[in-house]
């Protein structure tokens, strides 16, 4: 007799915390949110100029430094060491927000699924489970 498989569901807080680590990460490394990073957005601290986002480091700028273009980098981050430079200083200044990251959201959410469970998570599941959307909590 062959076994059922389960259908394939689809983990919102595992989408929920790879969202967050990401941005959390974006900001940290680039200095900017992860839907301006990829270029859903332009939000650079309201204007962008060069005196304000010097070390905002964008999808598209990365690319166009490959490139062999500027990336919109300014001569004085291109002499120190052009995008190398600019993500090593801007994960100097945001250091506490990386750590917390990749090793506090994860720990948070590994708790809070596990505190959860019970009185939240799996009444939840069992309503989304008889509603055949194929998503769980």
């Amino acid at each position: 007799m062959k076994r059922r498989s389960r259908k394939k569901t689809t983990n919102l807080s595992t989408i929920a915390q790879q969202l967050l680590i990401a941005n959390m990460l974006s900001e940290g490394i680039f200095a900017v949110d992860i839907a301006t990073f990829v270029g859903l957005r332009q939000d650079f601290a309201g204007s962008f100029n060069s005196g304000n986002n010097s070390n905002e480091l964008t999808a598209r700028e990365i690319v166009d430094r490959l490139m062999g273009g500027s990336g919109g980098m300014s001569p004085t981050w291109q002499e120190r060491g052009g995008i190398p430079a600019v993500m090593m200083a801007n994960a100097k200044r945001n250091v506490g927000t990386l750590l917390f990251a990749t090793v506090v959201v994860p720990v948070l959410f590994k708790t809070g699924s596990k505190l959860l469970a019970k009185p939240i998570r799996n009444p939840i599941n069992k309503l989304l489970r008889q509603s055949s959307l194929g998503v769980k909590v």
